[in-house]
């Protein structure tokens, strides 16, 4: 029984002493405040378990096509490359601000399923600056840009330029 009433001292101790550093304003919300190693591993491991939680249901396509590829292109460089950067291009103003960072995904793509990957771009990711494209486009295009995604390890920089020349000539433009 003692340790019982230890252990729940302990509890309410620990709860007490972050609703004080909450409700104090001591927390750094700045985005130019690097987050401790210790907050970035908790957000981190809490953002991986809970994409993997909701994403496990999701049936998957293990290979895309080569027009789901290039279509996903299309989408990557309008709506993701400004804050993830691309093969030969650096991030927009904006992604440089954002913390965490949007990880460069030709590094980051490996570490994820592709329902992992369709999971994110549906639905975002809170206070990451990653949004929602679900709510704004249909799932084949959401799979389109899983589909880019999965190859940017291997995309170099001239190649990438080569899309972006091909898209220029055949008059598309970004979002």
């Amino acid at each position: 029984m003692k340790y019982l009433i230890g252990f729940v001292a302990t509890l309410l101790l620990a709860a007490s002493s972050g609703l004080l550093v909450i409700l104090s304003g001591a927390f750094n919300v700045a985005a130019t405040n690097p987050d401790s190693q210790m907050t970035e591993w908790l957000l981190h491991t809490t953002m991986r378990r809970s994409v993997a939680m909701r994403s496990s249901a999701i049936v998957a396509p293990q290979s895309f096509t080569e027009a789901q590829v290039r279509a996903g292109f299309k989408e990557f460089r309008a709506m993701c490359a400004g804050c993830h950067g691309a093969p030969g291009k650096m991030r927009s103003a904006a992604g440089k601000g954002l913390r965490p960072r949007a990880p460069d995904l030709a590094l980051a793509a490996p570490e994820w399923t592709n329902a992992n990957l369709f999971w994110i771009v549906q639905n975002g990711v809170k206070m990451t600056g990653m949004p929602s494209f679900g709510p704004t486009h249909d799932e084949q295009t959401l799979w389109n840009i899983v589909a880019f995604v999965r190859q940017l390890p291997n995309v170099t920089a001239e190649q990438y330029r080569a899309l972006e020349d091909e898209s220029v000539a055949a008059g598309e433009h970004e979002h």
